[in-house]
């Protein structure tokens, strides 16, 4: 079950919702008919959720596609709203969005919380996302947590739910929804800017350009990179990584994104493809292997695929995207994964 909860999590990344007049999750205290240690059939733990008849919009394609884009605007619209990201800075970022168009919205994550007068919006991450509040709108988003997004898809009470992700999903949520009733549509966006696989790997870091991110997995390599790239003379680096403290990584984000700050350069792990939004012009990636937790492997396709799509964000100085390796011998991986669609989601063998 846990498996099966992680894949998911991994290719759906943010999901909108419309409701009226229910608790955005349904509370499980409110019905005793129900087993919490039945794993078998997670969506009787959901009886208001249950109740209604909910339409389901998937939004999928590939990186800087505009399905966030078009979710948010609902989010926008909405008299009142949610939502949730698997990283405080996502969660800030939409926060600041929101207020900047005059929607009032509070941001509330495990290590702080800034209340608006008058906020009938929030934009959490992921694990706050369990209190129960009546809204009209909402979107959730997690890339890594799947138990909170499987447990966000089936237990919201809504007339909508608005899904953003990778068409690899649509199968596997389809067939998690198939028990409850809900009315699945689907629709499909292409990449708005392209996304260029450079041929030859970047020879030395003395080819950094501005608007380059490098792309490793080690805190240590992200400070060892960043020096050897400033040592150079020519670029400051910022740097972004899931480990770094909220503020310092908001910090660090913005001094890259600012066309007048002289940190024109981004040094990153994995979680600049959660979907943070920066103005990335090119992806180097150091290597295309991880240690995971329990092994060095390959990254997978989609890995590659989701991170290397963050380069040439839509409508940012940087339109054209472009994607290159520090190692020659990685490039074939590189092009071959961008060529491939992201494996079918499927549903592992039923837990015992």
């Amino acid at each position: 079950m846990k498996l099966f909860l992680r894949r998911l999590g991994g290719a759906l990344h943010s999901l909108s919702a419309a409701s009226s007049g229910y608790g955005y999750f349904s509370s499980v205290c409110s019905s005793s008919k129900f087993d919490l240690t039945d794993l078998t059939r997670p969506h009787t733990w959901y009886p208001l959720a249950r109740r209604k008849k909910r339409n389901i919009f998937l939004h999928v394609g590939p990186t800087n596609s505009g399905k966030t884009y078009h979710a948010l605007k609902q989010l926008e619209s909405s008299s009142s709203g949610l939502y949730c990201g698997p990283l405080r800075l996502l969660a800030w970022e939409v926060a600041k969005r929101l207020n900047k168009v005059n929607v009032p919205c509070n941001l509330i994550t495990g290590q702080e919380r800034e209340e608006i007068n008058g906020a009938k919006h929030n934009s959490v991450t992921v694990e706050m996302a369990d209190v129960i509040c009546d809204y009209k709108c909402a979107m959730i988003g997690c890339n890594t947590r799947g138990f909170s997004f499987t447990r966000a898809l089936l237990g919201i009470a809504a007339d909508e739910l608005h899904l953003c992700g990778d068409t690899c999903a649509v199968p596997l949520v389809q067939e998690i929804l198939g028990v409850t009733d809900d009315v699945i549509k689907v629709q499909y966006y292409e990449r708005l800017s392209p996304l260029i696989p450079a041929k030859v790997p970047l020879r030395s870091f003395s080819d950094i350009q501005r608007g380059d991110c490098v792309v490793t997995f080690s805190r240590h390599k992200i400070y060892k990179m960043k020096k050897e790239i400033e040592t150079k003379g020519k670029h400051l680096c910022s740097v972004v990584y899931g480990s770094l403290p909220p503020e310092t990584r908001t910090r660090q984000a913005s001094m890259f994104n600012d066309e007048s700050s002289e940190f024109d350069v981004l040094v990153a792990s994995d979680a600049v493809g959660m979907g943070l939004n920066l103005n990335i012009s090119r992806i180097i990636f150091s290597t295309l292997k991880k240690f995971d937790g329990s092994e060095m492997r390959k990254l997978t396709v989609s890995e590659i695929k989701q991170i290397a799509g963050r380069a040439g964000r839509y409508g940012s100085k940087f339109p054209n995207g472009e994607v290159t390796c520090l190692d020659g011998e990685d490039l074939p991986l590189l092009h071959s994964s961008l060529r491939s669609p992201s494996p079918i989601l499927e549903d592992p063998a039923p837990c015992t």
